[in-house]
């Protein structure tokens, strides 16, 4: 995300928000926004990794955003975020490649977090968690 200036020329309308439907979709790293969270609850200040992910196919698609703070008590999400694109397989010791990350693909999970705007309570969708390619389970073919 970048701050616009008082004279800055701008074009995005946005879509039209997709409700997608809880479970695994395939995902692609949109954006990688490189920020810092200033620490709360049980995870102290630390660098934080704010991805847009354009999630789904076919009519079905749509942006989501995920943060991944880069803290110990976390790792395993952070682990689970490399192996979903494939860059790192269980149990591998890897060093963390945050600057090659747009464009690569992956599977996630989708789940509904509710929230209340204006009184009206809504939904919208969240990573509950990256799937590990080896863990993609095809699709079956219709029955004839």
């Amino acid at each position: 995300m970048t701050a616009f200036n008082w004279d800055s020329e701008i074009e995005n309308d946005g879509g039209d928000f997709v409700l997608l439907e809880p479970g695994v979709h395939p995902f692609t790293v949109k954006a990688l926004e490189k920020t810092f969270y200033n620490g709360g609850g049980k995870v102290p200040p630390c660098p934080k990794a704010l991805l847009t992910l354009r999630v789904g196919e076919g009519a079905s698609v749509s942006d989501v955003n995920d943060g991944i703070l880069l803290d110990d008590s976390l790792e395993w999400k952070i682990c689970q975020f490399f192996r979903a694109i494939g860059d790192r397989s269980h149990g591998q010791k890897y060093k963390m490649d945050w600057d090659h990350v747009e464009g690569k693909t992956g599977y996630l999970e989708i789940e509904h977090r509710e929230y209340e705007k204006d009184g009206e309570k809504r939904k919208a969708n969240s990573v509950k968690k990256y799937i590990d390619p080896a863990d993609v389970k095809p699709a079956t073919p219709a029955a004839w």
